[in-house]
């Protein structure tokens, strides 16, 4: 090979590198722009601000490249600024929000777009407002519970045929049966995968019991609750007695049974509201509303199972208002501990007679 050949080869791969890593800079540059935009809330709450200002973004194109001279671009553009101000409302308010606030935010996004189509002169401009349709029913799939996804696409139905209805289009039960059928695919197909992908990841596979991310969910839930009641709420924190000696001396398998029959009789035990999670390994978290500590005693005392061979022992706190989950967790685990450490001076005194290991 030539110098000359050898040299523009160099100065190619040269090249080519300086392009990999200006990309590589590029990407990391726009990867930290969205972490920093979607920083400090939550995906339901940022999701609906670009939902917003998408929508808003549409009313805009249509208002600067109108389908029809006879567009309403007045009625389009304010439809444009209350879309943009209701994402900035979104994004700025967005811890005060409770799920009840998302779906009627979000049903109010619907009812704008229907009234959208109802002013429409043509098919085209009717077809990009109902495009948004689509858009809210993946949101709504994603993000809300079972009932709000069946609202939100019966809102859909209804308003589409109404603003069909109002528009005076002609030939228009096509387009509504397309985007109906379009409309409730998503809100049945993706709304069943999104829970099921909820409930495995809040979930157990062991104990069928919340894990360590559902209980979180839950606990911060009951605690703004607590909060605004003014209800106590109660924490323990439970740990097996002696379960590393059953996987030890009888194996894995047995440990699991156990954790599983554990599991479902504490359930069965437990009151309606009470929460009941597997933290890890052999210790459970309880969360208790409206209770105090004292009353939380009668409540464990239920969870006593003859049928169960294994005992337990509990760290019980008050999550004060004031105070982050891990702090509460922090003093029930101070109080476990304590307790643990007296069984265990209790079983190593030379007149504690040895205990039988549970049969499972």
């Amino acid at each position: 090979m030539s110098t000359s050949s050898s040299q523009w080869l160099q100065q190619g791969v040269a090249r080519a590198g300086s392009s990999t890593r200006l990309a590589s800079a590029g990407y990391a540059s726009l990867a930290s722009l969205a972490r920093h935009v979607v920083a400090d809330r939550a995906p339901i709450a940022w999701a609906l601000a670009l939902l917003f200002a998408f929508k808003g973004a549409i009313c805009g194109a249509l208002v600067a490249f109108p389908i029809s001279a006879h567009e309403p671009r007045m009625l389009v553009a304010i439809a444009g600024v209350v879309a943009l101000l209701a994402a900035a409302s979104v994004w700025l308010f967005a811890d005060a929000i409770s799920l009840l606030g998302f779906e009627l935010l979000t049903a109010g996004g619907t009812i704008t777009a229907s009234g959208l189509i109802a002013h429409a002169d043509t098919n085209g401009g009717m077809m990009i407002a109902a495009f948004q349709y689509a858009w809210t029913a993946i949101y709504a799939a994603h993000f809300f519970p079972r009932r709000g996804v069946i609202a939100q696409g019966a809102l859909i139905s209804v308003g589409f045929a109404a603003g069909l209805e109002l528009s005076g289009l002609h030939d228009v039960v096509v387009y509504w049966l397309i985007v109906t059928i379009t409309i409730w695919s998503i809100c049945l197909v993706l709304g069943y995968l999104s829970e099921s992908l909820r409930m495995l990841a809040d979930t157990d596979p062991l104990t069928g019991l919340l894990n360590r991310n559902g209980f979180l969910t839950a606990a911060n839930r009951e605690h703004a609750i607590a909060e605004r009641s003014g209800e106590p709420l109660t924490l323990a924190v439970l740990d097996l007695d002696g379960f590393k000696q059953v996987n030890d001396i009888r194996g894995h398998a047995a440990g699991d049974r156990l954790l599983a029959q554990l599991g479902r009789s504490w359930r069965e035990r437990l009151r309606t509201g009470d929460i009941l999670a597997r933290h890890g390994g052999d210790e459970f978290v309880l969360l208790l509303p409206a209770t105090s500590p004292q009353t939380a005693k009668d409540v464990l005392a239920r969870l006593e199972d003859g049928a169960v061979p294994i005992t337990w022992s509990v760290g019980v706190s008050e999550w004060h208002p004031s105070e982050s989950l891990s702090d509460c967790l922090d003093r029930a685990d101070g109080r476990l501990y304590r307790v643990k450490s007296a069984l265990r001076e209790i079983d190593s005194s030379p007149s504690a007679t040895p205990s039988a290991l549970p049969s499972v």
